[in-house]
């Protein structure tokens, strides 16, 4: 893996006087580089694959492959203050992206044997081609007013805001991937019926089909040609140009009643999707939506806090079909509108309070449930297909204390709890199942003392954390676990006598824990980082 990025962000603001301020921003950013896909494992047998039976650096990239990235940013906001009680903010912002990308990688599935049966040491490998631009315009606008009746605080905010995103023309993915076929062709799967009509390899004694793109054998020693090397560009798809407008307006409501806080607010959200935009098969749909949220806080005492709060949630996912066009082998004339949207609600309950005016402990339960779930439809033919699932429920707790123990010792450490399952799918065996990539338990505790200038080590601090995540499942494969880890880190300070500068060195992950952050497949599981150094100079100002 190699990635070089190069950023300018120069930002100007100016303030007429103290009631209205404006600020302008330019960000450039360019880079040139390649994709982790992840580290491939050998020997898929369920229950029985051992994650470290390849390197953990091990990529079926190739040294030809590349992901480069043109972006140009401008964003300007206004912000004013009519009176002490009456203000005016708007921003806006221009993006303009371009990518042009060329990879190896798998099409998450092992090379099949004439019998069909997978060779769990031959990777199947697709080579991709893909350059694609866009640009997007976000507006936002609201005014706060602040006023009282009686004994009753108010703040009210009113505002708009508009999304516009635009696939422009000559975008296109081709792709190579499949298997060969003795008239020349290539298919995109394999029908054992009418095996005499592929061709055939002959690999360690097993027949097994010829695949268009040479697969990456995962054994130990084996040599692996990593360039462009396939027999036909199979898959050849022009990016439609596709037009996603949102328009929304919102007004939200803050009371405020002795030791009572109501936040009350309605969103109404308008939006269209026009694919095959400014040309002659152009089509169009839309979709609106009211959402609403309340909260309620109230004040034990001065320190304790008490809350509640329940949101609902809208978020389109037609435009998923523009940005990968074999979703749903999406052809261009198909609407964009085959994904309903994503439909999600909040509930949760909390407290927060402040201990011996130097600590800060809070506490939560929650739920949240999830409707038309976009996840991989798992299809070697068509790689990044797309299905929708049911509906998803998350319930759990969580909880987090930061302070002091003593003006020299601070701590920050939390703890999670979620029971993340499966509530309705097209596979009912999955239904009340874990969702993926998701772990039950994880905790964190960062700790730094900071030495008197009393002492000998003055001028020293010291920190140690602990971080732990359990198991979790896969993205697209049930067959076996990301195994649970604790990793820990520490850290040594030093701030310069009656100075602002403050040198710092860490050591992550001081046992170099052999780690896994999750996984999609066999053939892509994401390492965590060994043992690494990290010295930083800060200057406070």
């Amino acid at each position: 893996m190699n990635n070089n990025a190069i950023l300018i962000s120069p930002s100007i603001t100016y303030a007429p006087n103290e009631k209205t301020s404006v600020n302008a921003e330019l960000i450039i950013n360019n880079l040139y580089g390649n994709l982790d896909r992840g580290q491939p494992i050998f020997g898929a047998i369920a229950g029985k694959t051992n994650l470290n039976s390849t390197p953990k650096s091990l990529n079926l990239g190739s040294p030809e492959d590349y992901f480069k990235t043109n972006d140009i940013t401008i964003m300007g906001t206004l912000a004013h203050h009519f009176t002490k009680s009456i203000s005016f903010n708007a921003s806006y912002m221009k993006q303009l992206w371009e990518e042009n990308l060329q990879e190896h990688r798998t099409t998450n599935a092992f090379v099949p044997d004439i019998n069909n049966n997978p060779v769990a040491s031959l990777a199947m490998m697709q080579f991709i081609r893909r350059k694609q631009r866009w640009a997007v315009d976000n507006v936002t606008a609201y005014f706060n007013f602040q006023y009282k009746t009686g004994s009753i605080e108010h703040q009210t905010l009113v505002g708009y805001d508009a999304h516009i995103w635009e696939k422009r023309e000559g975008g296109y993915q081709n792709a190579a991937r499949g298997f060969i076929m003795k008239d020349g062709t290539v298919a995109s799967s394999y029908n054992p019926a009418h095996a005499d009509k592929y061709e055939m390899l002959d690999y360690n004694g097993q027949l097994i089909l010829e695949p268009n793109v040479t697969p990456f054998d995962l054994t130990p020693g084996a040599t692996n040609y990593q360039g462009t090397d396939y027999h036909l560009l199979n898959v050849q798809t022009v990016l439609p140009t596709a037009l996603t407008i949102t328009h929304a307006v919102y007004a939200q409501h803050l009371l405020a009643w002795k030791s009572l806080k109501i936040l009350a607010g309605l969103r109404q959200e308008w939006f269209q999707d026009i694919t095959n935009y400014k040309n002659p098969d152009e089509t169009s749909f839309r979709n609106s939506k009211l959402l609403h949220r309340l909260g309620v806080t109230y004040s034990i005492t001065d320190h304790i806090n008490i809350y509640g709060t329940y949101l609902t949630g809208y978020q389109p996912q037609s435009n998923t079909v523009t940005l990968m066009p074999n979703t749903g082998s999406f052809t261009g004339a198909e609407s964009a509108a085959k994904f309903k949207p994503l439909i999600s609600d909040l509930k949760e309950i909390g407290m927060k309070a402040k201990l011996f005016g130097r600590s800060m402990v809070s506490a939560a339960f929650y739920e949240i449930n999830q409707k038309n779930v976009l996840i991989n439809a798992n299809n070697p033919a068509e790689p990044d297909e797309l299905i929708q699932r049911g509906a998803d429920r998350s319930r759990g707790f969580e909880a987090e204390f930061s302070g002091y123990i003593t003006p020299q010792w601070s701590v920050y450490g939390g703890y999670s709890y979620i029971d993340a399952r499966i509530m309705k799918s097209a596979n009912p065996a999955l239904e009340g199942q874990r969702k993926e990539n998701t772990s039950k338990n994880a905790a964190n505790i960062w700790t730094r003392y900071n030495f008197s200038n009393r002492t000998v080590l003055k001028n020293f601090g010291v920190g140690m954390g602990m971080l732990y995540q359990s198991s979790k499942i896969p993205w697209f494969t049930r067959d076996f676990e990301i195994p649970g880890y604790t990793t820990l880190d520490a850290a040594l300070y030093y701030t310069f006598f009656h100075s602002k500068i403050q040198l710092s060195a860490n050591v992550n992950n001081i046992t170099n824990t052999n780690y896994w952050l999750g996984a999609q497949s066999y053939l892509r599981l994401f390492p965590g980082a060994p043992r690494n150094y990290l010295i930083t100079v800060m200057y406070k100002f």
